[in-house]
């Protein structure tokens, strides 16, 4: 502080680091809700959905496929929108969305409406409320620390799990899935509307950019051009592709094998919790270890996980089973940043990153539709995880060859 120096000036700093805590809670609260209740809280609507429409498992997948799609697709409008208006807008807009699609699936009589709310409004209003606004709004809030305060959204999405998941099994089994539905719209619109007004950048960080800490000359286009941007597709791809089915897979799973849908929602609870030591864990260890080892640490987790489920576990080892894999989880999305930023500086990682997606998609929906699809065709999800099996092996294999930037010429 200097003599004659406004006491304005010296609280502004304050007011504004005040105000980045704030919006990243924010943003935490509103993931947590709408990646609990949709990427997690699937698993709940798949049996008595399918009941009630007379569906088979692998078309009842087709409700969760079409989210991913409707959220690849809607993504480039909300990174524009985030550039271009206040990111209370964008929660507030998102949570409205996410509300209406709700509201119209609960109260929907056919399967096309409810797959046009999917489509239309539940995939826009996550894609307005998820990773990506979390993760820009985040980068644009914090300059010192931001990638602790990326650690900490980033880790919204398993407290999802943790804590949406057993609520909505509560409301499936009390008072049905559509009340269920709803009850999810509502949370969200209450914290979206309800507090994401008090969304704000502070001033002096939201025009920071980084410039620094890449390899010159990184384009979409060169990076594209080489091998180790499709070893990284194929990598992160498979083993995203293998989780995500698996968690849309594993209560039903459950369930089949005798075990209550209360105990068998606590095996993806507990998945979820331990993906958020895995996240904050692995990604501070990849600051030090070479990501490519940790990720292959990550398959074999994962390979460990899908020998338990075809041996028939009790259910005891099943839920320690759940501890263990859930690392693997939680990790796999922190080294896929850590990879690219090793391989491609950051510079250009955002396009980068954001050209992997939608090539990553089609392994998502490949994966949800064949582990529903070996079901109804042998009652058995036993064949589905051999063949998952194969492909978490081939996406530890497929990291190794990524080069780093010090291995290379071009850094």
């Amino acid at each position: 502080m200097t003599a004659g120096q406004p006491v304005e000036e010296i609280a502004a700093p304050q007011k504004e680091a005040l105000a980045a805590w704030l919006t990243l809670a924010i943003l935490f609260l509103v993931q947590m809700l709408v990646i609990g209740g949709t990427a997690y809280g699937f698993g709940v609507l798949v049996k008595p959905v399918a009941a009630e429409y007379g569906l088979l498992r692998a078309d009842m997948n087709i409700g969760l496929m079409v989210l991913l799609v409707g959220m690849a697709l809607f993504s480039p409008i909300v990174g524009r929108a985030l550039d271009r208006w206040p990111g209370h807008i964008v929660v507030i807009g998102g949570a409205v969305l996410f509300a209406s699609g709700c509201a119209l699936i609960a109260m929907a009589s056919s399967l096309p409406i409810m797959i046009l709310g999917t489509f239309c409004l539940v995939a826009f209003g996550t894609a307005a409320l998820g990773p990506l606004t979390g993760s820009t709004l985040t980068a644009r809030c914090f300059g010192a620390g931001r990638g602790r305060a990326l650690g900490i959204v980033s880790v919204s999405s398993s407290v999802g799990g943790l804590l949406v998941l057993p609520a909505m099994a509560w409301l499936v089994e009390g008072y049905g899935w559509r009340a269920a539905v709803v009850a999810m719209g509502v949370a969200v619109l209450l914290v979206g509307v309800g507090l994401g007004w008090l969304v704000r950048v502070p001033g002096d960080v939201a025009t920071h950019r980084s410039t620094g800490g890449g390899a010159p000359g990184w384009t979409v286009g060169k990076a594209i051009a080489t091998g180790d941007f499709w070893f990284i597709v194929l990598a992160v791809g498979l083993m995203m592709a293998v989780d995500q089915a698996l968690l849309a897979s594993l209560i039903a799973y459950s369930t089949d094998r005798g075990f209550s849908l209360q105990s068998s929602t606590l095996i993806v609870s507990v998945i979820s919790g331990c993906a958020i030591a895995g996240k904050l864990a692995i990604g501070s260890l990849s600051d030090r270890i070479d990501p490519r080892w940790l990720f292959l640490l990550v398959a074999v987790l994962n390979a460990g996980f899908l020998v338990v489920l075809t041996l028939q576990p009790s259910y005891a080892m099943l839920l320690a089973a759940g501890v263990v894999v859930g690392i693997g989880f939680g990790g796999t999305l922190p080294l896929w940043g850590a990879l690219i930023a090793n391989r491609f500086g950051i510079a250009a990682f955002g396009a980068i990153m954001g050209m992997m997606i939608p090539m990553q998609m089609p392994l998502n929906i490949i994966g949800l539709r064949y582990v529903g699809h070996v079901y109804d065709s042998t009652g058995s999800y036993a064949p589905a995880f051999g063949v998952f099996l194969a492909m978490v092996v081939i996406a530890g294999l497929c990291v190794l060859p990524v080069r780093r930037r010090t291995e290379t010429n071009e850094g």
